[in-house]
């Protein structure tokens, strides 16, 4: 799984799925010759290869990518409603503003089929991130800065399944 918020031919970049992860779904349906053939071209990528059902793909990707892209996009809107000066976004954000908001340049057209197709599962994650953002919200509400500041621990173990995937 590869790619950039950037679409069509001038955004190519050579080694893009290097090192990245190829998902092949539901192989046992296919001829096992025609498996081994795709097998081998991803692996002349350098790519690493895994095998899923296709729905155990649908739905993990829903939890790590469909949901971020859904964040991004609403963050961006939420900034662009309500910042009036659009010389103030440039001026005080920050690379963190920048890498949240990056995958809201992406592409409806690429989107919206795989929101569309993966609806139930993207429904399913997003009712769970909506329920987090009430949680801190209520715990910005009662000025529950101590449980505020519990959750934000809770979340940095994310660093140590991430960190794992590193050389």
């Amino acid at each position: 799984m590869a790619g950039t918020e950037y679409s069509g031919p001038d955004a190519a970049i050579g080694n893009l799925f290097e090192g990245k992860v190829c998902v092949l779904c539901d192989t046992e349906n296919s001829a096992s010759d025609a498996v081994q053939l795709v097998q081998e071209m991803y692996t002349a990528l350098n790519m690493q290869i895994t095998e899923l059902p296709a729905a155990a793909h649908d739905l993990h990707a829903a939890y790590v990518s469909h949901i971020s892209h859904i964040a991004s996009f609403a963050l961006a809107l939420t900034v662009l409603a309500k910042e009036e000066e659009e010389d103030r976004i440039f001026e005080l954000a920050s690379a963190g503003f920048g890498s949240t908001v990056r995958l809201a340049k992406s592409n409806p057209d690429t989107w919206v089929p795989i929101f569309r197709q993966n609806r139930d599962h993207v429904l399913d994650v997003l009712d769970e991130y909506i329920n987090t953002i009430s949680r801190f919200r209520t715990l910005l509400i009662k000025r529950d800065f101590e449980q505020f500041g519990s959750l934000i621990l809770q979340a940095n173990d994310i660093k140590r399944i991430i960190d794992q995937k590193k050389p």
